[in-house]
């Protein structure tokens, strides 16, 4: 009996499991394609996510930058609202992350199948 993961939900569970305990996947009917089905669609999931994150990293930026802008009536105030720049820095590296992340995962050693 050796613990292994599970292709659902990747829990640990063990090898003489006929389904899962956390998903409740069935094990034991499973062949080698609907595995690498599964593998395919937990890393789309994991692809939106990237995205997903990069495109609130943007709007974090724009809602920050629209902030700092119309927050008082000469345009760009100096120094900028502390909210503004949290937005900006946040987004930043939120919008890096995400697209390192998106690098990450579209190599070819990433991918399933």
């Amino acid at each position: 009996m050796a613990i292994i993961h599970c292709p659902g939900c990747n829990q640990r569970i063990s090898s003489v499991a006929k389904a899962c305990p956390h998903c409740d996947l069935p094990l034991g009917e499973m062949s080698d394609e609907d595995v690498r089905k599964l593998e395919l669609r937990r890393w789309r999931k994991r692809v939106h996510r990237a995205s997903n994150l990069t495109y609130m990293a943007m709007a974090a930026i724009i809602i920050g930058i629209l902030w700092w802008w119309m927050s008082s009536p000469v345009a760009w105030q100096l120094p900028p609202p502390v909210v503004t720049i949290i937005l900006v820095i946040f987004g930043g590296a939120g919008y890096v992350g995400g697209r390192v992340w998106l690098f990450w995962l579209r190599m070819r050693r990433n991918r399933p199948g």
